[in-house]
């Protein structure tokens, strides 16, 4: 069975949303500005990270690197390292916030984590991404930017 993009990118959201309905709001506040940090880290030094990567024997011989694979890969690792890291500081202690409003951060940190993924891709590589899916969320990277920004700033006015 061949899963295809649109199931994928599906199942990013569903698990984000889940995830952070289960987690609570800081920890899933934690995520997306650790998120925030990796996609600086590669925007900055994703180059340099795919030259490395395609270029260390170890890796070549052993499996097909891609930009798209490297940066994405590298964006998974620095974010878990930051929220494992933040974890274990107590850096993500403080009150909750309703399911409803965690889960929306969860939704909001998959747009986020999806439509970077997909900017690390080349115009043909996305091109060749046959899911409508896949096209929404590339096109509105500037709200899955923006938007978990907004919804820090307007739920700090709500009252607990």
């Amino acid at each position: 069975m061949q899963i295809t993009w649109d199931l994928f990118i599906l199942l990013v959201f569903g698990v984000f949303v889940i995830y952070g309905a289960l987690i609570g709001r800081n920890k899933i506040l934690g995520i997306l500005v650790n998120l925030y940090i990796a996609l600086a880290v590669i925007l900055v030094a994703g180059d340099f990270i795919y030259d490395f990567a395609s270029n260390f024997q170890l890796i070549t011989n052993n499996i097909i690197v891609t930009e798209f694979g490297t940066k994405t890969l590298a964006m998974v690792l620095i974010t878990g390292i930051l929220t494992i890291k933040s974890e274990v500081s107590g850096l993500d202690s403080g009150d909750s916030l309703s399911t409803i409003m965690t889960a929306l951060y969860g939704f909001l940190a998959a747009g986020l984590f999806l439509s970077a993924a997909f900017y690390f891709m080349s115009p043909s590589e996305l091109l060749a991404v046959d899911s409508n899916f896949a096209n929404i969320v590339y096109n509105l990277r500037a709200a899955w930017v923006l938007a978990p920004v907004a919804l820090m700033i307007g739920g700090s006015f709500i009252k607990r």
